[in-house]
């Protein structure tokens, strides 16, 4: 509800969703109350449970998000374009018991968006390798930032000096107190520097900065457990932050049991069902009498 002063100020009566209405000479707005009989059709209660997993899984990775999605441009913030973009992504599905313990399931949802060229990866965990070509460079722990950086933009033409590459490690535990299965996030990232002796390995997790195959890759002897990786390619130009667009890349054995029509069923059955008989008053589904769209 909000009190408007000046050229509208004398307003009555209704415009679209908002109402207005006089009170002490001021003009009180606010949104209009809609009701439904019937809000938990099998359509709306699937849109509905996209959203909690989405929302966990921005909450856990929101610290390192700024401008991820390009700031807030026309209306829209990151967390707005983060949600309607993962929203087109294989669903997960929570219980309401989940939900309320803060579960989170990693899931391959995209996690940046912008202009600059995507970094392309191949292969997942201990195999995953970046198409960013390092020449003969082994990275060891007397490796210096300017031996990276040299080799980064010798070879690969979309890089300058200035640009920073991160690395995001997204690990899927499970709290030791609730059994719950959680998120956690291990952040690194370096700046192309052409004049730093700084040891590369000492700024950032041999996890995402090791080489495979001549190209920046993976810790090949590294056990990454049930997680979500991913690399981005960012750089500032005329004072504003350019980004890759990037999508975490998952190999996590829970993903599969939260996906696809049980685990619907079973999120559905915690929040009371749905109910798809239009012409019975309050006529109700049982759960496990949905048939799936693909079935239809």
């Amino acid at each position: 509800m909000a009190r408007l002063t000046g050229i509208i100020s004398k307003l009555n009566g209704s415009a679209g969703n908002l109402t207005f209405r006089q009170n002490g000479g001021q003009t009180v707005v606010s949104e209009k109350i809609t009701q439904t009989t019937n809000a938990k059709t099998e359509l709306q209660q699937k849109q509905r449970l996209k959203w909690a997993n989405i929302i966990r899984e921005y909450q856990v990775l929101q610290p390192y998000m700024k401008l991820a999605f390009g700031g807030t441009r026309n209306g829209r913030n990151d967390y707005n374009k983060f949600m309607s973009t993962n929203l087109s992504m294989t669903p997960v599905y929570l219980t309401k018991a989940e939900v309320n313990a803060g579960m989170c399931i990693v899931a391959p949802y995209e996690i940046t968006h912008g202009t600059v060229r995507s970094i392309a990866v191949s292969g997942k965990g201990k195999k995953a390798v970046t198409d960013i070509k390092l020449g003969n460079l082994n990275i060891t722990e007397t490796t210096t930032v300017t031996e990276f950086s040299n080799a980064v933009v010798q070879n690969n033409k979309q890089y300058n000096y200035g640009d920073q590459i991160t690395y995001f490690l997204v690990h899927q535990v499970v709290n030791e107190v609730t059994n719950i299965p959680m998120a956690e996030v291990d952040a690194c990232c370096i700046v192309l520097d052409k004049s730093s002796e700084a040891k590369l390995l000492s700024l950032v997790d041999a996890k995402g900065f090791s080489v495979q195959e001549e190209h920046l890759a993976a810790q090949a002897d590294n056990d990454f457990g049930d997680h979500g990786m991913v690399w981005i390619h960012s750089r500032k130009q005329s004072g504003k932050t350019l980004i890759s667009t990037q999508c975490l890349i998952c190999e996590n054995n829970l993903l599969a049991e939260y996906q696809g029509e049980e685990a619907y069923l079973n999120a559905v059955d915690s929040y009371g069902g749905v109910s798809d008989v239009y012409l019975t008053p309050n006529g109700k589904l049982k759960p496990t009498s949905i048939t799936s769209s693909a079935e239809k």
